[in-house]
């Protein structure tokens, strides 16, 4: 468990980059949105509850909305540095922004604060290291997959990201049999055309 002490700074939560920093979302598969797909879930969840919390901020854009949560959310930990869950919520935030050396350092806060971490937390701070070393996937990010496909077997960041990968480095059969595992998983909230238009893409490349 942390203790206050060695909790963030000011200075270390404060650490922004400017508003207009696009996010970088590259597409790993041509005219597919398989780059866009990884980052999909943090989207629509910050979108979300941006949104729902926005009721006193209705004339910010959505940008303004995110910015806006995420110094809530600095505010919330503040007094509040224990709790593994505003942690993850800042990390999903910052995954929004395209912040991705930050949500690195907070989404490692939430899975040392969390007794039992989830694939959800591996999968997570996965994508932000990812991300932040320019879409490689390093010997540390591989870790923090194998240890969230060790706990969830279909997890779709995990999954969606190690076939990604497999596809860039021209191993299509790999990547089909990774998407066809999501495929067959059944999950909900699963972008299924999104999937099968990049398994038959990588049909076209064997073919």
């Amino acid at each position: 468990m942390l203790n206050c002490s060695q909790s963030l700074s000011t200075d270390e939560l404060a650490m922004r980059k400017p508003l207009w920093t696009p996010v970088i979302v590259s597409v790993l598969i041509g005219g597919s949105a398989a780059g866009y797909y990884l980052l999909s879930d943090y989207k629509a969840l910050e979108t979300q509850q941006a949104v729902i919390a926005a009721a006193p901020f209705e004339q910010l854009s959505l940008s303004q909305m995110s910015d806006k949560r995420i110094l809530t959310l600095q505010a919330k930990l503040y007094d509040d540095k224990q709790n593994a869950k505003l942690w993850y919520q800042l990390g999903n935030a910052y995954m929004y922004n395209g912040e991705y050396d930050n949500a690195v350092l907070v989404f490692d806060y939430a899975i040392r604060l969390t007794p039992s971490p989830t694939a959800m937390h591996y999968s997570a701070k996965a994508s932000a290291l990812y991300y932040a070393n320019g879409q490689h996937l390093t010997a540390d990010v591989q870790v923090l997959l194998e240890q969230a496909l060790a706990l969830e077997p279909n997890n779709q960041t995990a999954l969606m990201m190690l076939a990604a990968n497999e596809f860039m480095n021209v191993r299509y059969q790999q990547a089909i049999d990774l998407w066809v595992q999501l495929l067959d998983s059944d999950q909900q909230g699963l972008d299924r055309v999104s999937i099968i238009n990049s398994i038959n893409q990588a049909k076209q490349f064997i073919q």
